[in-house]
């Protein structure tokens, strides 16, 4: 068993499969991050327009 538990302790190809996990994380947060705030950006530009247009057939989305 301790040798089991030396080798294990020595291998490094597991540490690399973390590193792209917590990679992918990051990028992953980043992303939904971004789509919300272009969301509600988007949001506000649609509100903005209909209300310029005078509200003809523009219905407004709630997001839960």
């Amino acid at each position: 068993m301790t040798n089991f538990m030396k080798k294990f302790v020595k291998e490094e190809s597991g540490a690399a499969i973390v590193e792209y996990g917590l990679a992918l994380l990051v990028v992953a947060s980043l992303a939904v991050t971004a789509f919300s705030f272009l969301g509600d950006q988007t949001d506000a530009n649609v509100s903005g327009a209909c209300e310029a247009l005078g509200d003809v057939n523009c219905t407004t989305v709630t997001q839960p």
